[in-house]
């Protein structure tokens, strides 16, 4: 249901002529189903992890590589076939106005093009939540850790978020490619703003899991 709504929310930008206004309007409503996916994300991992992660190295390498063999290799397929494309037919969307191919390419495949307001939409334009999702995946192991060993875990996403704000504050006046540039990119496109959606899923897995267990022991 989630991913049909992503691909609805785009599809006013086809048929963008000959759409009433108001159903163009409709259509872009459904972007939710990119909040359904993080808040699916959030209570994926924590249903799975919460109770069995560790931080050592060696766990810490095998998480990393299950989360980014489920996304990684068709993304970079895709995102090599979009710039071929570009070769041939300069679309300029993939490059948003920019002209060095190559280094566009190489932010687009280290996921970093999401930390920079010019450059999120660049390449797969809807792969700007892959870095969102990635940021999640990487952190996830280090916030169950600390909400186990200093609780207030409803905390946790105030901080990152205030933290996401410094970051504005500081970059805001720099003028380096929109990189944390305003407050609405950083709230809408980062994880820093996204993350009460994880969270949301978060706390609906440990709901979950502590039901569970109640009526198991109950």
């Amino acid at each position: 249901m989630a991913a049909y709504l992503v691909f609805i929310s785009h599809f006013h930008d086809i048929f963008d002529e000959n759409l009433p206004h108001y159903v163009q309007a409709f259509f872009r409503e459904f972007h939710i189903g990119v909040t359904i996916f993080f808040v699916l994300s959030g209570f994926l991992i924590a249903f799975r992890y919460y109770d069995n992660f560790s931080l050592t190295s060696d766990w810490f390498k095998q998480y990393l590589k299950n989360r980014v063999a489920r996304i990684y290799p068709m993304y970079f397929l895709l995102t090599i076939c979009a710039f071929i494309a570009y070769s041939v037919t300069k679309e300029p969307s993939v490059l948003n106005g920019f002209n060095h191919p190559i280094a566009v390419f190489l932010m687009n495949i280290t996921f970093v093009r999401g930390f920079f307001d010019q450059f999120k939409f660049t390449g797969i334009g809807q792969g700007w939540s892959l870095t969102v999702e990635e940021c999640f995946y990487f952190s996830a192991p280090l916030m169950f850790f600390a909400a186990k060993k200093w609780g207030r875990f409803y905390l946790q996403p105030f901080i990152i978020t205030g933290f996401g704000f410094v970051l504005v504050l500081i970059f805001r006046n720099i003028n380096w490619y929109g990189f944390f540039g305003n407050f609405t990119f950083m709230m809408l496109n980062t994880f820093f703003g996204r993350c009460f959606e994880f969270f949301s899923g978060i706390l609906l897995a440990l709901y979950v899991k502590r039901k569970g267990f109640e009526r198991k022991n109950g």
